[in-house]
């Protein structure tokens, strides 16, 4: 469990954060978005205990990071954007040496190298020099060195930054599973990795807390039916039809859902809906898929808060 309270941060007279409030619970994944400059790595230093915060309460998993900064360190794994590695070591020899540093007990370094290489998939290269791996595979051995004292917070800066489609696949699928049992924050500027991975969000801007939202990563499709002339009349025919679970009005267009038990027959009923649509007056000229809210929600709160001055 995170919690931030009034979390504020000065580089001599600059304030990179203005007081920021919130808190994750286990077993979720939280996504902290935001332009570059907007306080997102520095909001992780300090919970990561890097950084010490200039004002304001941070504590993690119950342990506060000014007065418990070596407790809070024990129980956060952090994978910073550029991840340190020592390039000419074993993959296996480098995750044991992390261990040791990172104070696991003699009798469970063992146990504890072998679990996060199975768990991160890098048992096929343990034994290989990392300076010869891919990037992604880097990556996961980086993962790796985050985990490997069993932390109850991972903290993930850029995880999937630079990483071919097939990477950032396995990368996203493997932060879902470490979730299961941890705190995660990953932060992100890519709104589609937020999306797809994350189950809630923070926007942060200017050092302040834009928004927060919470996204249902199993959510139905909607479609959007847009029309020329009287958009009521189109909602209620389109809430007359027997596969429709929910319609509502977003401007000149109707915004619906398709009962469970027909999600798996939208095509053929999009094409109908569109035909009945057109036959019955109903003047149709469009008919999509409406994307998700994450992007209109990211632009709209950057475009409506004010620039600070001096802020970066």
């Amino acid at each position: 469990m995170i919690e931030v309270s009034g979390l504020t941060k000065l580089y001599g007279e600059r304030k990179v954060l203005h007081g920021i409030s919130f808190s994750v619970g286990v077993g979720r994944v939280c996504g902290l978005l935001g332009p570059n400059g907007s306080g997102k790595s520095t909001t992780m230093d300090i919970l990561s205990g890097l950084l010490g915060p200039s004002d304001g309460s941070v504590k993690v998993c119950g342990l506060d990071v000014v007065t418990q900064p070596q407790e809070v360190k024990a129980k956060v794994g952090y994978l910073p954007d550029n991840p340190p590695l020592h390039l000419e070591m074993k993959v296996s020899d480098f995750i044991s040496y992390v261990s040791k540093i990172r104070g696991v007990p003699k009798s469970k370094q063992k146990s504890y190298v072998e679990k996060v290489i199975e768990d991160c998939d890098v048992k096929d290269v343990a034994h290989r020099i990392i300076g010869n791996l891919s990037k992604g595979y880097r990556q996961r051995v980086a993962l790796c060195s985050a985990l490997v004292h069993q932390p109850s917070v991972l903290i993930l800066d850029e995880p999937t930054e630079g990483l071919d489609p097939n990477q950032i696949l396995l990368i996203r699928n493997l932060i879902k599973k470490l979730s299961q049992d941890r705190t995660v924050i990953m932060s992100s500027h890519i709104l589609s990795e937020v999306q797809a991975t994350c189950e809630d969000v923070i926007i942060i801007n200017q050092g302040h807390i834009a928004a927060t939202t919470s996204l249902s990563l199993d959510a139905k499709p909607a479609y959007c039916l847009s029309v020329v002339g009287d958009v009521t009349s189109a909602l209620g025919w389109v809430k007359s039809q027997s596969y429709i679970t929910e319609a509502t009005v977003h401007e000149d267009k109707v915004r619906f859902t398709f009962k469970d038990e027909d999600q798996k027959n939208l095509k053929s009923h999009l094409v109908e809906l569109n035909k009945k649509a057109i036959e019955s007056g109903i003047s149709v000229y469009g008919l999509e898929e409406h994307k998700t809210g994450l992007e209109s929600l990211f632009f709209d709160v950057i475009k409506k808060q004010p620039v600070i001055g001096g802020q970066e």
